[in-house]
């Protein structure tokens, strides 16, 4: 029987810069490239997995994936179930499975249908290497180190191979419909994640300035949805940056790009290190907290009728969009843990499902951090309003709330003082 490369595509949707891939070709002849999407189906709690802005993104970026290796002469296929593609694969030839490695328990119980054949697999999904760090701690101590590391040169292109013919469904792109004219949205694939590279490296040196604003395509690099699915790889991203300094100069803006890769490599290797911990209830920590699952709170929180203006028109643009600005991400895991004191999980099974740039370890670090069970030691609280003022609020809510929409008299210090005596057993 021929020897086969099959390179499992799940978070790396691109040619450049790709271990398994690049691997697969410098060690075969004959390659085939395999995406299951069954990766794309499930719930969690009463949420998709994975709804229509993210499946949207996921399969116009195989479709771009499918006529890139096509220039190199290798094939995609696409299927409903990956086991049963590769038990048949295997019939017909020696395979050898290459597979990026994940973080995530759910990731790792679906490498294990790779890894009953001959295999390889690479952890690349980082921008620096893995190291021993205390994963309870800090991100400060972690970034001190990370610094000090030596960031991969880009791997060499691949040459063109031969490849075999295998089923593959045929990709429908769900229509998706945005009616607000302030919609923000994207397109998948690598050639569309090198576009925008392109576009925003001239603004590197604007980032800090603009990055914390809460709407506007252009305050901040949007590369997140990119980097998500694999579109792009954290080390192209820097070396490009590098480059557009030496061309330009080193500033506070290009510098913090770095530093939120930094960030984004912080939350991947506290869930590669931790295990499972950040999907558990109490988090890293372990303190039993009494989260509430309060039904009515829930259900108004979800459906943007909170009466806070800030908090529902949020909750409507991430609803109609998939999308949120980092700022904004913050505002509403705050309010819903620390000043309504909801179960942290339900509410970051809620962004699973709709973010546009979903990835297991950033949303689930950051909503464990503000919920008082991931990194971070201090009960630190969002004030809805303060947030407001400062960044530009009311223009934001003109966007995207109703002009009818009720509104409620919130007393924030108070709900927050009773939420971290009665959930957090904090007392002042």
């Amino acid at each position: 029987m021929e020897n086969l490369a099959v390179v499992i595509f799940r978070n790396n949707l691109r040619i450049e810069d790709n271990y398994s891939l690049y691997n697969a070709c410098k060690n075969h002849d004959y390659v085939l490239g395999l995406y299951g999407l069954e990766l794309l189906d499930g719930n969690i709690y009463d949420f998709k997995k994975c709804d229509v802005y993210r499946q949207k993104f996921i399969k116009e970026s195989l479709l771009n994936l499918k006529d890139n290796l096509s220039k190199y002469e290798i094939n995609l296929s696409i299927v409903n179930n990956i086991e049963k593609s590769l038990e048949k694969l295997a019939s017909s030839y020696n395979i050898e499975v290459y597979f990026d490695q994940e973080v995530g328990t759910e990731e790792f119980e679906f490498e294990n249908k790779f890894k009953k054949y001959k295999h390889k697999s690479y952890f690349s999904q980082t921008l620096i290497e893995p190291f021993y760090f205390d994963y309870k701690k800090s991100f400060t101590g972690f970034r001190k180190k990370a610094e000090k590391q030596d960031i991969n040169e880009l791997l060499p292109q691949i040459q063109k191979k031969k490849s075999v013919y295998f089923e593959s469904m045929d990709i429908k792109i769900p229509k998706v419909d945005t009616p607000n004219k302030h919609s923000i949205t994207f397109k998948g694939g690598e050639d569309e994640a090198l576009k925008q590279l392109k576009n925003y490296l001239p603004k590197i040196h604007e980032y800090k300035s603009t990055r914390n604003e809460m709407s506007g395509f252009e305050n901040s690099t949007k590369f997140s949805p990119y980097l998500a699915i694999g579109c792009i790889s954290p080390r192209k991203l820097y070396w490009e940056i590098k480059k557009e300094e030496e061309r330009t100069y080193e500033s506070d803006s290009s510098y913090w790009i770095y530093f939120e890769l930094l960030w984004r490599d912080f939350f991947y290797l506290v869930l590669k290190e931790s295990k499972n911990k950040l999907f558990l209830k109490y988090g890293l920590k372990g303190e039993k907290f009494n989260f509430r699952k309060d039904k009515t709170l829930l259900k108004d929180f979800f459906s943007a009728n909170t009466g806070v203006a800030l908090i529902d028109a949020s909750i409507n643009e991430l609803k109609t969009t998939g999308w949120l600005s980092n700022r904004n991400r913050q505002i509403v895991a705050s309010y819903y843990v620390k000043n309504l004191g909801l179960d942290w999980r339900i509410g970051a099974a809620f962004f699973e499902s709709l973010l546009v740039d979903y990835n297991p370890a950033s949303n689930y670090g950051n909503w464990a951090y503000q919920s008082h069970v991931g990194n971070d030691k201090t009960y630190r609280i969002f004030d809805v309003q303060r947030q407001s003022d400062m960044y530009n609020g009311k223009d934001y809510i003109e966007k995207w709330l109703p002009k009818n929409a009720k509104q409620k008299n919130v007393n924030y210090r108070k709900m927050a003082n009773e939420v971290k005596r009665e959930v957090f057993f904090e007392m002042d």
